[in-house]
């Protein structure tokens, strides 16, 4: 780039690449790659075939690029081959020391090892990383991995160097019992390693296999040219090169001009982003840009402001960001929008340890008008810049505030009156300012044209400009955005480097206009080009401003993510004095909002944690609460612990906690903190943090201070210390007297109870336990009253009193029939069959301990299932069967055999479905033994879809019968129907011998349907024959059901029906070759259209029958006019 700008810089082909796909956008990524259910143990499909080729230092013998990640250097030609497979290698290690960590490299070689078979876990994290997994090597710590686009190894290159790919492993491979330790958690971590040079090979590989890209010249191509049709450059020109199939030479556009011809492949250097103190002293004002010519600043004798060009100065240093826009970027929250959750703590920890027992916002138009013009033109002659802002913002909220009740079109004519008035008056601000309003109208309306005279009298209006710089800044960019939109290559260099230097050196940018993206893309193109890391850092951070004041957040992601990855890269470079952004906590809820939960909990534990509020730390709670259940809904439900990291985001509020002196929080943390130790088993953690929670609670009243003593007495009795549980206890027993407090005093003298039972003090803890049992009943509170009864079962077994501990276990079973807690039915059968064994009733004995172990065998098979570890679900649901069959219960046998039928069909082998189909016909004997026709019914239904999948099409046909033949003879018409339709659905569905579909649909569920008045499954169905038939090219028959479906979706009172029915008629018209009828029904069809799109897929709906309707018009109906009106209309859907 030089330092002078010329009118041929800009060219009508440079304009064009401005229409493009912005540089930066990179979506798509979280969408599902195709194929990889399942981990292999090998590559997956065909290896990509990109050359490679080692040169000898010469342009004339390969391409010399400076690798994207490393700085290494590759070389690429055609010809040869590599293998597109990347090797991760991950590695346990220890801050403190210099070896290895064998022992922690195990645990995590281990872990890898339980995952590695079945579970969807692993391909889902490295999908979020933007990877493709193809196989898991445990034994050699290692992932092979591809990628197929080049955002795709873009994107992982940028994990990889803001250090997520390292973070999601450690959340993925550690233990919970790592997140607990704090100090083992400070020492330990997972580095990552991957061949870099192979990967920035493979990036230009993939460069190449998607054809168009931008390069730049790194020779003249005199030095180099030998043929006529090749296209002349200069060394570092930008062009626009695609891959034509030659070996030697590529098509290239020469940006600068539009030229367009053949370029040698080696003199071209694909660019390697995706995105795509002697004299006068002059203060910068902002900040100064090497990539821009001109800067803002201040002379130091003078003081006065304009721009100055770049190369009359020696800058001292240079930054891109002020320490203002640096705070600032840590206060965006992109998740204000979804409700904060007030009472964080005490639902994630609304703990019962108190309330349940333990277990072990003119006047007249004529007056208005008169007297607006004098009162704007007052106005304009203030100089405060900042009571001028609602002129600029993006709103135009000046002209709404100040003509409120006035119509749009109105407007334009007052303004009108105060621009004529200033000019007459000659009052220079108001006759800028009026223009400027009335451009900015005008651009509103489209009308650019109109817009851009206004702007050019008001840059034409002579005062001294820098005294309003708002007004400077939003007059350059609406102005120069104009100039883009209009392609006015003449115009555009006059504004252009003051517009992208009023836009890009002044601090704290107020943005006036989403147009001034369109600066921001040319200044970002001119960054990458001259390889100015401090032009594109700035052009990042003000790219993502403005995404972000718009809550367009899944744009702003990848600035924000460029804008860390630049911070890094700079503040790493020797003599740089810039420190390194922390932009992780704005990432981590970026990441939250595009449902990235690896990514989110991945940046969230990188962020440093530095200068939060105590607000803050609990949106950081919440946030790894809300990542967490993502990844596991159980947590969601209630029914699993609390991931052992919420320690971690736990101890940074406490901190910060304490540091405020806030202890009722200080409690609350305290508390909370202990719940989760506890749940875990690390009791000897949890003690400590009970016991500052006493304390904490302590300092404010003696109420804040009694759930905490009390978790601290239930921990002391799990530690084994009854001595000073009870010293803790009876003190808040006696605190209780006098009070209404009858559940609370219940917990005391259960927990006492406890404590006495660990002394041997038998005859005291039954004192105890019946006080609890005593207040459990008077309250009313079954769930207390069944531990009760356990606690005195099991306290009587102790003193071999099985006949009275029978007594209270079978009074406990009709407490805890109905409790979704399967762990206390286990504990109780066990106690029950111990009371039986001491009086010698084996067979009763045999019968409780069978039944324990069936719901601990289920435990275990949902566990597992819950995994996918299909292979373990299976052996234990398979015990579940063999257990039922000794208790003799067929239904619990006939609910295991189903289960167990699901899980070999989902293997999806020869060998699993057939055993899955054996398993789904004992079932079906058992539902026909227990007459239930309804389980009978779904069971046949499921026999026939199994005999289609394993291609037994006959017998296939003959079970789906059956199944509507049960669910006929059943009186609920509805679940007919439903069976009726599922059956012709196995065929319909399928991937072949669809036709097989039609008795069931058009000779059985159609007419079924009709019988009962079952308008929705009606229309249903007809839609369904529509496309069935029109699949078999069964057009005329296909037509008949086509407009019966038209007629019935009116019937059906929902719109959406009738647009698809009268789409799928103007279909069968057009196969038909019917084309006005078609015409008249694509047109219908759009009438019945949403008048507002939702999904990006409506735009594309709207394109094809645009396109379809431009055809026909044009090429059928001979209309040609209004068919060019069409396909044009479809451009622009």
């Amino acid at each position: 780039m030089g330092t002078r700008l010329s009118h041929e810089d800009i060219s009508p082909a440079e304009l064009d690449a401005l229409w493009r796909e912005p540089p930066y956008t990179l979506t798509g990524t979280n969408e599902h790659f195709p194929g990889n259910d399942i981990l292999t143990t090998g590559a997956e499909g065909e290896e990509e075939e990109l050359g490679v080729e080692s040169g000898d230092g010469e342009p004339n013998s390969y391409w010399k690029k400076e690798a994207f990640a490393s700085g290494s250097t590759v070389s690429l030609a055609v010809g040869e081959r590599f293998s597109s497979d990347v090797v991760l290698v991950f590695r346990g290690r220890r801050r403190s020391g210099v070896i290895p960590d064998c022992e922690l490299q195990e645990a995590l070689r281990t872990r890898l090892r339980v995952v590695e078979s079945n579970s969807q876990d692993v391909i889902q994290l490295f999908k979020d990383l933007s990877a493709r997994l193809l196989s898991v090597h445990a034994e050699k710590d290692s992932f092979v991995i591809t990628f197929k686009t080049v955002e795709e190894i873009w994107k992982f290159s940028t994990y990889l160097a803001l250090g997520y790919v390292a973070r999601c492993l450690e959340n993925f491979l550690c233990d919970q019992s790592f997140w607990l330790d704090i100090e083992l958690l400070k020492d330990l971590e997972i580095t990552v390693t991957v061949d870099e040079e192979h990967l920035a090979t493979l990036y230009l590989g993939l460069l190449l296999q998607e054809g168009l890209f931008f390069a730049k010249a790194l020779v003249n191509s005199g030095e180099y040219s030998d043929e006529e049709d090749e296209l002349c450059f200069r060394r570092d020109d930008l062009l626009m090169v695609k891959d034509t199939g030659q070996e030697s030479n590529w098509e290239g556009t020469l940006l600068s001009s539009g030229q367009h011809g053949l370029v040698p492949v080696n003199t071209m250097q694909p660019l390697p982003y995706p995105f795509y103190h002697l004299g006068d002293v002059v203060e910068i004002r902002g900040v100064l840009l090497r990539g821009l010519v001109l800067f803002i600043g201040t002379h130091s004798s003078t003081g006065h402001t304009g721009f100055v060009h770049k190369a009359h100065v020696k800058p001292l240093n240079l930054v891109f960001l002020s320490k203002e826009e640096r705070a600032s970027l840590s206060q965006v929250n992109p998740c204000s929008s979804e409700p904060s959750d007030s009472g964080l703590l005490e639902r994630l920890f609304s703990s019962d340890i108190s309330t349940v027992y333990r277990l072990g916002r003119v006047g007249p138009l004529e007056f208005f008008t008169s007297v607006l013009m004098y009162l704007l033109v007052f106005y304009f002659l203030l100089f405060q810049q900042e009571d001028f802002l609602p002129l600029y913002d993006q709103h135009h909220s000046f002209l709404w505030q100040t003509f409120a009740g006035q119509s749009e079109d109105e407007l334009p004519g007052h303004l009108e009156s105060v621009r004529e008035g200033a000019k007459r008056m000659g009052m220079a601000w108001a006759h800028r300012r009026a223009c400027f309003l009335l451009g900015r109208l005008c651009a509103k309306k489209l009308k650019y044209s109109q817009a851009r005279v206004y702007y050019e009298e008001a840059l034409g209006v002579s005062v001294d400009a820098f005294s309003d710089l708002p007004f400077l800044i939003a007059l350059y960019t609406n102005l120069t955005s104009v100039y883009l939109k209009q392609k006015m290559a003449d115009k555009l260099p006059l504004t252009l480097e003051k517009a992208c230097a009023l836009l890009l050196c002044l601090p704290s940018h107020d943005f006036t206009s989403l147009d001034e993206f369109e600066l921001l893309k040319l200044v970002l193109r001119r960054s990458v080009v001259a390889g100015d890391k401090h032009l594109e850092a700035r052009t990042c951070y003000l790219t993502a401003s403005l995404f972000l004041l718009l809550r367009k957040t899944e744009d702003a992601l990848p600035f924000v993510e460029r804008l860390q990855f630049l911070t890094i890269s700079l503040s790493a470079e020797e003599g740089r004095p810039i420190a390194p952004l922390d932009l992780n906590w704005l990432l981590s809820r970026l990441y939250h909002r595009k449902y990235m939960p690896f990514l989110a909990l991945a940046s969230l534990s990188l962020d440093s944690g530095q200068d939060h509020s105590l607000q803050e730390a609990f949106q950081r709670v919440e946030l790894f609460r809300k990542n967490s259940e993502r990844l596991n809904p159980r947590w969601r439900e209630g029914t699993f612990l609390l991931p052992a990291q919420i320690v971690v985001y736990l101890k940074q509020a406490l901190a910060i906690a304490e540091r405020e002196e806030d202890l009722r929080t200080q409690r609350d943390l305290c508390l909370g903190l202990a719940c989760v130790y506890q749940q875990h088993g690390a009791l000897d953690k949890a003690l400590p943090c009970a016991q500052q929670a006493v304390e904490t609670g302590g300092g404010i009243n003696k109420e804040e201070g009694f759930e905490a003593s009390v978790m601290l007495g239930w921990l002391l009795v799990l530690l084994g210390q009854p001595e000073r549980a009870l010293a803790t206890l009876q003190p808040l027993l006696q605190s209780l007297q006098g009070t209404d407090s009858p559940t609370q005093r219940g917990v005391i003298h259960n927990l006492l109870a406890l404590c006495l039972r660990r002394q041997n003090h038998v005859s005291e803890a039954c004192c105890q336990l019946h006080h609890a049992l005593t207040i459990s009943r008077e309250s009313g509170n079954q769930r207390n009253q069944a531990l009760a009864l356990a606690n005195l079962g099991c306290l009587v077994l102790d003193v071999g009193a099985s006949a009275l501990a029978e007594r209270f276990l079978i009074r406990l079973f009709l407490e805890i029939w109905e409790s979704p807690v399967d762990e206390e039915h286990v504990q109780t059968y066990l106690w029950l069959g111990r009371s039986y064994k001491d009086r010698g009733r084996s067979q009763d004995v045999r019968l409780c301990y069978e039944m324990g172990l069936l719901i601990s065998l289920h435990v275990l098979s949902r566990h597992y299932a819950d995994k996918l570890l299909y292979g373990q679900s299976i052996l234990y649901y398979e015990h579940c069967v063999s257990v039922s069959r000794d208790l003799k219960d067929k239904r619990l046998e006939g609910e295991y055999l189903e289960i167990l039928s699901s899980l070999y069909l989902s293997l999806n082998t020869e060998k699993s479905s057939r055993k899955s189909l054996d398993y789904s016909k004992q079932s079906l004997r058992i539902s026909i033994d227990l007459g239930k026709r309804e389980e009978e019914s779904e069971t046949w239904l499921q026999v026939g879809r199994i005999y289609y999948l394993i291609y037994e099409d006959e017998l296939a046909d003959m079970y789906l019968q059956a199944a509507v033949k049960t669910a006929l003879r059943m009186n609920d018409p509805r679940f007919a129907m439903s069976i009726y339709e599922e059956a012709g659905d196995v065929f319909f569905k399928g991937h072949r011998n669809r036709l097989a579909s039609l008795p069931f649909f058009r000779d059985g569920s159609l007419p079924f349907a009709r019988s009962i008045r079952d308008v929705p499954s009606e229309f249903r169905l007809l839609s369904k024959l529509t496309e069935l038939l029109m699949s078999q090219e069964e057009h005329d028959e296909a037509l008949q059901y086509a407009l019966l479906a038209v007629e019935v979706s009116s019937k059906t009172g929902v719109r959406v029906n009738e647009w698809v029915a009268y789409h799928r008629l103007a279909t069968v018209y057009h196969s038909l070759e019917q084309y006005e009828m078609a015409e008249h029904h694509y047109l219908k069809a759009l009438f019945l259209s949403p008048a507002v799109q939702q999904h990006p897929l409506e735009a594309r709906y709207y394109t094809k029958v645009y396109c379809r309707l431009g055809d026909l018009t044009l090429h059928k109906l001979k209309v040609g006019f209004i068919g060019i009106c069409m396909r044009s209309r479809s451009m622009y859907m």
